[in-house]
């Protein structure tokens, strides 16, 4: 209970976050228009710092890291994959070839990055190693959301952009991070490590903020109105995150798998059980999507997560 209780403030502390967004929207101090601002400042500041504090100050390079490192990057490009094909089958009854494709988005793509890590940093901490699982998962959820969820959005091959998915600010910042800790900049360079953390402490506020002005465009209560919402929520916040990670027990169960201890689960746990991906209506926008869907299945999974991720994680909390 005390696992449940710690989950669901913690949750409830990050919606309370979006009020300010909100409210400033809502008394037309600020317009809709200001959160792509927010977004870019997010994206391009706020997220690359998270990743570089986090990278230079908490990775200790070892053997035993970089296998991690490759297996959670290849179980986590195995179940994306596995997420995009399945959600063709299971969303065959949606005949619309744009809301079809957005709810396979939907379905396939989580919000890691503006909410699983800053969640996570609130209820393990920024050293904890379920942090490492994360950025790596993030990493992964970037490039395949600039290759495979922009075909989802589009519906054409032709306008995946592996320059994009490569060049992402994420695995810029990664990559940076990386060189920095194996030159053991921060031992002689300390203040780099104080920057990054002030732009770091960017990420939830804003993340909060600009969900918070997203959804004072839209009435709230047109969000429950909708089946697609209902059936994109049952897939994305409880089924695949459910199968993924019995899948996981199941392998360090039968095989006696060490590497799959709690971190690595419960890390594979927040990126996959988080609402879907706020860029779902940035795509549908840049790429001719479904919009109307993309907000509300985004804004609704990201309503109901209230509910199932601390259920969720409390339940995974027994089994650990």
């Amino acid at each position: 209970m005390e696992a449940l209780l710690s989950m669901f403030k913690n949750v409830v502390l990050f919606v309370a976050l979006a009020v300010p967004g909100y409210l400033l929207v809502k008394t037309k101090m600020l317009n809709s228009a200001h959160s792509g601002v927010l977004s870019k400042l997010l994206m391009y500041v706020g997220m690359p710092f998270l990743i570089l504090s986090g990278t230079v100050n908490n990775i200790s390079f070892s053997k035993e890291l970089i296998i991690t490192v490759a297996v959670v990057a290849l179980i986590g490009i195995a179940f994306t994959f596995a997420m995009f094909f399945v959600s063709k089958p299971v969303s065959a009854m949606e005949k619309g070839e744009k809301t079809n494709g957005m709810m396979r988005f939907c379905m396939t793509f989580s919000n890691n990055g503006f909410l699983g890590i800053p969640l996570a940093v609130a209820v393990f901490g920024a050293n904890s190693p379920v942090m490492t699982v994360l950025v790596i998962l993030n990493i992964i959820t970037n490039i395949l959301m600039y290759t495979l969820g922009i075909y989802l959005v589009s519906g054409d091959a032709s306008k995946i952009s592996l320059k994009k998915a490569f060049l992402n600010p994420v695995l810029i910042a990664f990559v940076i991070g990386i060189i920095l800790n194996l030159l053991k900049v921060n031992t002689y360079i300390p203040e780099i490590s104080t920057f990054s953390s002030h732009f770091s402490g960017l990420v939830t506020p804003l993340s909060m903020t600009i969900l918070g002005m997203k959804m004072a465009e839209i009435k709230v209560v047109s969000l429950f109105k909708s089946w697609r919402m209902y059936y994109v929520c049952a897939l994305k916040l409880m089924l695949f995150p459910c199968v993924i990670v019995a899948l996981l027990l199941a392998v360090k169960q039968i095989f006696n798998v060490g590497m799959f201890d709690a971190n690595v689960i419960l890390g594979f746990f927040i990126a996959f059980a988080m609402p879907t991906a706020g860029l779902a209506s940035t795509f549908a926008d840049g790429f001719g999507g479904d919009t109307e869907n993309a907000v509300s299945m985004t804004l609704g999974t990201t309503v109901l997560s209230i509910l199932t991720i601390p259920v969720l994680y409390w339940i995974l909390s027994y089994l650990l």
